[in-house]
């Protein structure tokens, strides 16, 4: 695991749940915010090297930005690893009870945590359901924004949030490249009022976490930034689709206070006659 100041914001909320049955909606999400909790208590007892190569997935993809192999950075990392301390506030599952995601606050330090801590944040992680139960994690990232005076003990004085599915099925890319177009087309605002869910999650790098009206268009620091294209890389979805994830890039026009450069980003996707956007998740690529 790399120990950059980039690579602590993104590896972070990845589990592993002994087999139990998922319920639709809101129960269902318990069980991946109580494996978020889990994880975050191991990493604390076994350090964070270790707690990560026990439970990611093998296939886990890091976005540190630019997406990686998970695995293979953590392997590269020293033990025990900086160490991080995080809990979900927001937790979300498929229908079927077989991928879902969670979000919540995180802070990291790079040596240990007698100090105060060197950065603060969000993360973003979708999880998948192994065929022995467990759940792993497939993809995880994060974004960091300026420590405030209470980011020390409070910061993850938080309940989990569980999420409702709305049901239905779709294709995370079609999703992702509608939204684009609608945003190149008509502006951010509008595709915002189109595409995104009443409890809209932004994460966007450098400003702390929005929800519901505080991510209302009208507030969001990108409006008025024009996308010059959007590209998928890879989507990720429950077995029905009620629940999809995609990744990829996009390319924001430059403007006086918005320089030009690619944007990692996530689209968590609530899928019912139409999609709806969850959850949004935006980095700066260097």
């Amino acid at each position: 695991m790399t120990h950059g100041a980039t690579a602590v914001v993104c590896a972070l909320g990845v589990a592993t749940l002994a087999a139990t049955t998922a319920g639709a909606g809101e129960p269902g999400a318990k069980t991946i915010a109580d494996a978020d909790i889990a994880f975050a208590q191991r990493a604390i007892a076994s350090g964070t090297r270790a707690a990560f190569l026990e439970y990611l997935a093998d296939s886990a993809v890091l976005l540190d930005p630019a997406p990686h192999p998970a695995r293979a950075a953590t392997e590269a990392g020293s033990a025990p690893g900086a160490p991080l301390r995080w809990r979900p506030d927001l937790a979300s599952v498929s229908a079927s009870g077989d991928f879902g995601w969670t979000s919540g606050p995180f802070l990291a330090w790079t040596t240990n945590t007698d100090e105060p801590p060197a950065v603060a944040g969000h993360y973003f992680t979708a999880w998948r359901r192994a065929d022995d139960g467990a759940w792993r994690v497939t993809l995880d990232g994060g974004i960091s924004y300026p420590l405030s005076a209470t980011a020390g003990g409070h910061a993850l004085d938080v309940e989990p949030r569980l999420r409702r599915v709305h049901g239905g099925r779709g294709t995370a890319a079609d999703c992702s490249l509608s939204f684009g177009s609608a945003w190149k087309t008509d502006g951010r605002a509008k595709a915002l009022k189109e595409f995104r869910s009443d409890d809209l999650r932004l994460l966007l790098a450098g400003i702390p976490v929005r929800d519901g009206r505080a991510a209302a268009p009208d507030t969001d620091p990108l409006v008025g930034a024009p996308i010059a294209a959007l590209r998928v890389a890879k989507s990720r979805s429950s077995e029905r689709g009620d629940v999809v994830v995609s990744y990829g890039e996009y390319d924001i026009a430059a403007r006086p206070d918005t320089p030009a450069r690619r944007y990692a980003f996530v689209h968590a996707w609530d899928v019912d006659k139409r999609c709806r956007l969850a959850l949004e998740m935006l980095n700066p690529i260097s």
